[in-house]
């Protein structure tokens, strides 16, 4: 039997559909996300007519009209960031993915499989943006389109922060001063409520708890230490 031109073309194409369907998904290399109960992590954010949630929204507008140039430069600054906008200000500016290539690769992969969760945790609260809920606000730093429960920001750098932590204990103090850095830099942004960022802390360090608990992870660090090494003995000399 014969078939026409097109129709050989869609059936080539559903059975390329159906081998790529039986491809097996890649195993998670150091957290499962589809196993954590990020609902047993994060407390409800505040009731929109609580106390709470009324003196944030009066928060949220005394520091979109009283927010200085100092503080919307330092909303802007983090508002891309990676785990080396965390590492330079207390290494130094050897910490780039370009000496460290390793280690980007290891922190791209913890944000691939850990991300979900706070997507998930965004979605089922589904908190409005201040600029949301009061559009007069002008956020120093373009609007996101998600909601605002918790930060992912906050989430991500506290997460980043555990994990330095982890590698370089000796600078634990300084992983969270820079983590609160970036979490004060959304508040005062305009982009999020105080209680979006510590539930983003919250999530952050939990999910943290978590990946270190990974053989694999613990590998992982090994591997972070191994390649900064060279570094610290180059400025020690």
């Amino acid at each position: 039997m014969k078939y026409p031109t097109f129709l050989l073309a869609v059936l080539s194409i559903a059975t390329a559909a159906l081998a790529a369907d039986s491809t097996p998904a890649v195993a998670p290399e150091f957290f499962h996300a589809a196993g954590f109960d990020w609902r047993a992590v994060v407390p409800l954010p505040p009731a929109g007519d609580s106390i709470a949630a009324q003196g944030e929204h009066e928060l949220a507008a005394m520091l979109d009209a009283t927010r200085t140039s100092e503080q919307a430069a330092l909303a802007r600054h983090y508002e891309k960031f990676d785990e080396f906008s965390l590492m330079a200000p207390v290494l130094g500016d050897w910490c780039t993915a370009q000496n460290l290539p390793r280690t980007h690769v290891i922190f791209q992969q913890i944000y691939r499989e850990c991300r979900p969760t706070v997507e998930a945790a965004k979605a089922g609260y589904n908190r409005p943006r201040p600029s949301v809920n009061d559009p007069a606000l002008r956020p120093a730093v373009a609007k996101p389109v998600t909601t605002s429960y918790p930060s992912g920001h906050a989430y991500s750098a506290s997460c980043i922060a555990a994990v330095l932590t982890a590698v370089f204990p000796e600078h634990a103090a300084d992983w969270e001063k820079q983590a609160a850095l970036v979490r004060w830099s959304r508040v005062v942004g305009g982009a999020h409520y105080p209680s979006d960022v510590i539930a983003g802390k919250i999530l952050g360090e939990a999910v943290a708890r978590e990946l270190l608990k990974s053989p694999k992870m613990q590998q992982a660090l090994a591997e972070i230490r191994a390649e900064a090494a060279p570094f610290f003995r180059k400025k020690a000399a």
